[in-house]
């Protein structure tokens, strides 16, 4: 079983405090385009952060103990909700160009070559431990040592030495870091013709340990 983390609670202080997740390329949110990249190869989605409006059905939201401490106790967290699963992606939010395509790269990577992860090359072809698929035991052996690990430099720390680095292109690992980044992914959607809502069933978002409740079901819809 496949599943998927996405790193949804960053403050995005280069954006202006605007909640990334929330911001639109085209008419798609940025959490809901990451999901829709990695639903037709999970069968769990997992988003780290604060629940919010998705079209995309069974999404599971949960939080760290103490929000905002980086993206290892993200992970540490969205991993609680992804047992059963052998390989599971960690994606952060703010990948508009991602695609399905770009993901089963990263799998078939991580079985081509027998490695414990396969993640996408950043733009100076360092492996990006936020956007990779890992081998459910591998995540386990490197996140459980980093318990209590805060900030961003610790998030490598998650990758195992036998990480396979694949290239995904320069579009697909796009961040949407600032207002300059947010435009040059609104202008590359527009000339792919890939600015239209993903048009999925909506369905409940589900909090960890509690059913849905009819505030999260209105969230979950529009």
């Amino acid at each position: 079983m496949r599943a998927c983390i996405v790193l949804a609670g960053g403050a995005g202080r280069r954006m202006g405090g605007a909640d990334k997740a929330a911001l639109r390329v085209g008419n798609v949110t940025l959490l809901d385009r990451v999901l829709a990249a990695a639903e037709p190869l999970c069968s769990r989605l997992v988003v780290v952060g604060p629940v919010r409006a998705t079209t995309l059905s069974e999404v599971v939201f949960t939080v760290e103990d103490r929000p905002g401490g980086g993206p290892v106790p993200a992970v540490r967290a969205g991993m609680a909700e992804t047992a059963g699963a052998d390989v599971i992606f960690v994606l952060a939010v703010d990948l508009p160009l991602l695609s399905t395509k770009g993901l089963e790269q990263l799998a078939g990577a991580l079985h081509e070559n027998g490695a414990g992860a396969a993640a996408a090359a950043d733009d100076r072809g360092r492996p990006n431990p936020l956007l990779a698929a890992y081998r459910a035991e591998s995540l386990r052996a490197t996140a459980g040592p980093l318990r209590g690990a805060q900030g961003g430099a610790a998030a490598c720390r998650l990758l195992p030495e036998d990480t396979a680095t694949v290239d995904l292109g320069p579009g697909q690992t796009l961040n949407v870091n600032t207002p300059a980044d947010l435009a040059a992914a609104v202008s590359a959607a527009g000339s792919r013709g890939d600015d239209a809502p993903p048009g999925r069933a909506v369905g409940p978002a589900l909090r960890r340990g509690h059913p849905p409740s009819n505030r999260d079901r209105g969230l979950s819809s529009r």
